[in-house]
């Protein structure tokens, strides 16, 4: 990554003040965009990485996913699922189960 790269930053919120340990690594003008905590491995950004409008987004992704968190990519949809199933058949037996969703997600519960 570059020493600046566009991001789409959305949020009215912002810090005031940093935790113990933490530094500020990213700015947009006066706000705080991205902090870090290196002895944690702590990382926080208030901007969307995730949309076509951070130029660089991907890359921070990836980076963060394969480089910082040191996952190894194999994960499908198809697994989780069959992980997920196998998982409740473990636990409720031949009970019976309710799922209630709303939303998506992050509302399954």
């Amino acid at each position: 990554l570059g020493v600046e790269t566009e991001v789409l930053l959305t949020h009215g919120d912002s810090l005031a003040s940093l935790p113990e340990g933490f530094r500020v690594v990213g700015r947009s003008g006066e706000i705080w965009a991205a902090i870090e905590c290196v002895d944690r491995q702590f990382y926080g950004v208030q901007f969307h990485p995730e949309v076509d409008l951070s130029t660089d987004g991907t890359a921070m992704l990836k980076n963060f996913l394969y480089g910082v968190a040191k996952l190894s990519g194999d994960f499908t949809m198809a697994s989780r699922e069959h992980l997920a199933i196998e998982y409740i058949q473990q636990r409720v037996g031949d009970k019976k189960v309710l799922v209630l969703v709303s939303g998506g997600v992050d509302s399954s519960v």
